[in-house]
């Protein structure tokens, strides 16, 4: 279901050859190559490796110190449509291609890198200058030359800012020594100690005990605090305008640069990572080896383009990888899969089930007529507007959108309005109501029951898909042990179960009376379409329940006799101890998930009471309108993400974990998707 069959080919060439086979496995594209771990790199392949990540590393370097998006964001997309012209490639073979990318790259390299390099200069000077301001700023007053002070021959004197609460300490340490205090601000205070030359380490020691160092201006400025302030100021100044010269310049030439930057990092990227899946070609001297993947379909293609090479074919491979070959409108709904990671091959892949089933949860607890139809646009500019990849989140967002509105159709409710109560339309979407949650100013109990009923049945249907998918896993498995002591006993227990479940509710919750009691079960009479007794329920499901419980008990002691033949010990009494806590697990997993299941209803519920505040606003008249227009839009943003994290919170962990593993490896084509750049390799 959605994963293609692959088969691992081998060619065999002569070295000399390589670079043409290369060249054409690239215009091939459907091919993912594989490298093995004992195979000596190419010399040729590994220089040119390098080459391309030299080039790529530089370029990325630049684009992230100028800060330029990969890709436009979703609110630039939406505004200016995503409007990307591929910049193409030509060359006769990768060194060909190398080559014409580093002889266009270089210049603009060194180009940027020099703009960058000034204006980094040019940022420590102005921050240089900023610190310098800053220190003299608080003792310009001072018309004092501190230089004076290197020239005395019989006196040693400093001049220093200290906190004015040392000051008195630092005075009682001196006590020889002329220490005279100037206020500079409330915590600081300039002071200027002098003393006989050999006090000099005495009044050092001092100091740096109180972390108090003398007051230096640079050689470069007047050593007067007040005149070396006031040149400061003057260079700070000159230096910000050299600063906003040089940013202007940089900006003008990012505007002009960056599609040119991008297409040559993309370029020099495709290079890289394409000669690093190639470059090692076996250990042969003369001959060339390359290992890989292809899809079956492109088996015969494959044998055309290479008739005069060695080809050898292995239908049978482990661990290859899973291309998924979903169609749309399916596709996009592998994001979701792959959260969890890709199937392995020969495992079913759930996204044509995530594609029916995620939409429908977003649906009920999001449903709103009126702002499913946002979603649902929103979706829609995605999908016209949008680059490949927001195109497909905007399908996701529109089929979202689309439940959404279809639930809120039939709980009526659009904006936090009652539907039914619309003029003109009102009798429609009354007509297609289905259930009332809110009824004279408060929540309808009655429909708050059924909607929590049916949000725990969905979810048990939900988690019974789960563990059927688990026992065809375990019937394509080699080994079948797992599959009969557990996978079948563990589905036979969870349907069985809630259908116990169900006639224990029937019977008002009572052990004593579920075998006797004539109640009805609710919703599996209406789905039956005639009435099943709670007796009748229970005499069906317990029984089986009860030896499907027993079954994972004495599952696990057997499964260790039947492997003790391939060397594995177990004692009989561990696996029975084991088996009971197998059992304890999986009764508290799937009552835990299966209650899960109830946000679906309850965050339907939340949203209703959300917007029954939000239109409360509409009580103030024509000035409750923006709070309630902003109000729409607020539960739209945040309610909109928290009902995405909890669809796939749901599936990640009360469905995915019942059959899959996501351990697969995705297939990647030789021939990545582009962004900027398309290269062609000549014949």
């Amino acid at each position: 279901m959605g994963v293609e069959s692959l088969t691992k080919v081998t060619l065999l060439l002569p070295r000399s050859e390589l670079n043409d086979c290369l060249r054409s496995l690239f215009k091939f594209g459907w091919f993912h190559p594989e490298q093995p771990e004992s195979s000596v790199s190419d010399p040729y392949l590994s220089e040119l490796n390098g080459r391309a990540f030299k080039l790529f590393a530089n370029l990325d370097d630049l684009v992230k110190k100028l800060s330029i998006a990969l890709e436009p964001n979703v609110i630039e997309v939406l505004k200016k449509g995503y409007k990307i012209e591929k910049e193409v490639k030509t060359a006769r073979d990768w060194h060909d291609l190398i080559e014409k990318l580093e002889v266009e790259a270089t210049p603009i390299i060194e180009h940027l890198s020099s703009i960058l390099d000034d204006a980094t200069r040019i940022r420590k000077k102005v921050s240089d200058y900023e610190a310098l301001k800053a220190a003299l700023y608080t003792i310009q007053q001072f018309s004092i030359d501190l230089e004076l002070f290197s020239r005395l021959k019989r006196f040693h004197a400093v001049f220093a800012v200290a906190a004015t609460k040392d000051v008195a300490e630092i005075r009682r340490s001196l006590t020889d020594v002329v220490v005279i205090e100037c206020p500079l601000t409330k915590n600081n205070s300039a002071i200027l100690i002098v003393g006989v030359k050999s006090d000099a380490d005495k009044v050092d020691k001092v100091l740096r005990s109180f972390e108090v160092k003398p007051f230096l201006i640079p050689q470069d400025l007047p050593q007067n605090p007040a005149s070396a302030y006031k040149v400061v100021v003057e260079r700070l100044a000159e230096a910000e305008r050299s600063l906003a010269e040089c940013e202007s310049k940089l900006e003008a030439v990012k505007v002009e640069s960056s599609t040119k930057l991008l297409s040559l990092r993309e370029a020099a990227q495709i290079a890289y990572t394409t000669l690093s899946k190639l470059r090692k070609a076996g250990d042969l001297k003369r001959f060339a080896v390359i290992e890989g993947y292809l899809p079956l379909r492109n088996l015969e293609e494959f044998k055309q383009m290479y008739p005069s090479y060695l080809i050898f074919f292995e239908e049978e491979h482990s661990n290859p990888p899973t291309l998924m070959s979903n169609k749309r409108p399916i596709k996009p709904f592998e994001n979701i899969t792959l959260t969890q990671g890709a199937p392995k091959s020969g495992d079913v892949d759930p996204t044509p089930l995530i594609a029916f089933i995620f939409p429908i949860f977003y649906g009920m607890m999001f449903g709103d007529f009126g702002q499913g139809l946002l979603l649902f646009i929103l979706g829609l500019m995605l999908k016209i507007r949008g680059s490949p990849s927001l195109k497909h989140w905007g399908e996701i967002i529109m089929a979202a959108g689309a439940a959404a509105t279809v639930v809120g159709a039939l709980v009526g409710e659009g904006f936090g309005l009652e539907l039914g109560n619309l003029p003109a339309v009102g009798g429609f979407f009354k007509r297609i109501q289905i259930i009332h949650l809110v009824e004279h100013g408060g929540f309808n109990t009655e429909a708050v029951g059924t909607i929590l009923s049916v949000a725990i049945l969905i979810g048990a249907i939900h988690i019974f898909i789960g563990l059927v998918l688990d026992v065809i896993k375990g019937f394509r498995a080699e080994s079948k042990v797992e599959l009969y002591t557990l996978k079948i006993p563990s589905l036979l227990l969870y349907v069985f179960g809630v259908g116990f479940s169900f006639s224990f509710i029937a019977s008002g919750y009572s052990f004593a009376e579920v075998l006797t009691s004539n109640n009805r079960v609710p919703i599996i009479s209406d789905i039956l379409g005639f009435t099943v007794t709670a007796s009748a329920l229970s005499s069906v499901t317990l029984p089986v329940t009860v030896a499907a419980a027993a079954w994972i008990v004495i599952g696990k002691p057997l499964e260790g006799i039947l492997a003790k033949g391939h060397g594995e010990k177990e004692s009989p009494f561990m696996g029975l101890i084991f088996g009971i806590v197998e059992f304890l697990l999986r009764l508290v997993e799937f009552l835990a998930n299966t209650i899960s299941y109830a946000r679906l209803g309850i965050l339907l519920l939340v949203h209703a009471a959300l917007m029954f505040a939000v239109t409360m606003t509409l009580s103030l008249g024509l000035m409750g309108l923006p709070i309630w227009i902003i109000g729409n839009l607020g539960v739209v943003a945040l309610e909109g993400l928290i009902v995405y994290i909890q669809d796939i919170r749901l599936h990640l962990y009360e469905w995915f974990t019942k059959f899959y593993e996501g351990t697969g490896r995705p297939f990647t084509k030789i021939a990545p998707e582009t962004t900027y750049v398309k290269i062609e390799l000549e014949s």
